[in-house]
């Protein structure tokens, strides 16, 4: 029951993404089946017990940290809805993480994944629809999956997204994004069903894509354009708003495109456009060159 209703709060409460629910509920399931209590002895002792038997399979710090956050969030989450009486997880320290960049393409490497797609048949229009979403609006792929029709407006240019956190935000779309949309939307009533009658994206069947089902469109899109090796979904999301600051857009802006609750995710990607200059400088100034 606890569990229940603690999925229940990240789910219907807080909007987290189905990953994290997923994730955080497997890691409470298995807090438990380790043969610790939510009921008795749960503390900071017994959280650090946990973390350190976990931290003995040799997991990453990365993974750690997850794991960290996610007793901080349950901790928390007890003692506001009066299970507990203080919030133990505060003495909890998270293993720092080495911050990486994240991978992104270049313009004509996008360009090369976007041609790939074969539009003379309807499967094509939408996974090229798709693609175009990502890049072209910077959206995740689960935010992909979950578009509406009512939410996408081809010729206002937008689409309404309700992304991490239930934070709403409108994305303005390119001319291009909006012309493949508006083809797929053309053809999507021959395979659209009853029960998903709103759902933008479907299959050949009918069935709402889910974001495994967005990966494995951009994977055959990069199976063809080779230049983009090992792209996901959300590479171009990272090339989005790579090419958005290296265009001149301020990081203000590409927080909001992107849906960012605070300035500090936006700001590593400001390492990519000076890591950019950079190499111009190097490739360019007298004193640059060896």
């Amino acid at each position: 029951m606890i569990l229940k209703s603690f999925r229940d709060e990240l789910q219907f409460g807080r909007g987290l993404s189905p990953l994290t629910v997923r994730a955080y509920s497997a890691q409470m399931t298995d807090y438990i089946r380790s043969g610790r209590s939510f009921t008795n002895g749960f503390n900071s002792a017994s959280m650090r017990g946990y973390l350190m038997e976990r931290a003995s399979r040799n997991l990453s710090p990365r993974t750690m940290a997850r794991m960290v956050s996610c007793f901080r969030t349950f901790s928390r989450w007890f003692m506001e809805t009066g299970r507990a009486e203080v919030d133990h997880s505060q003495l909890l320290q998270p293993p720092r993480v080495p911050r990486s960049l994240p991978g992104f393409l270049g313009i004509s490497e996008v360009k090369s994944v976007l041609n790939a797609y074969d539009i003379s048949n309807p499967k094509g229009i939408r996974d090229r629809a798709v693609v175009e979403l990502l890049y072209g609006a910077g959206l995740r792929a689960a935010e992909v999956a979950s578009l509406t029709l009512q939410n996408t407006n081809t010729t206002g240019g937008t689409v309404k997204i309700m992304g991490k956190g239930r934070r709403e935000r409108i994305v303005p779309l390119p001319a291009g994004t909006s012309d493949f949309l508006d083809k797929w939307i053309q053809v999507r009533p021959d395979f659209v069903s009853e029960n998903e009658a709103d759902t933008l994206f479907v299959s050949v069947r009918g069935r709402k894509l889910d974001p495994r089902d967005i990966r494995r469109i951009v994977s055959a899109g990069v199976a063809v354009a080779a230049r983009a090796a090992g792209a996901t979904p959300h590479t171009f999301r990272h090339s989005f708003a790579t090419h958005l600051l290296n265009g001149g857009a301020d990081i203000r802006t590409v927080q909001e495109l992107l849906g960012h609750a605070g300035i500090g995710t936006t700001q590593i990607y400001t390492h990519l456009t000076t890591e950019k200059l950079k190499g111009v400088y190097m490739k360019s100034h007298p004193r640059g060159k060896k």
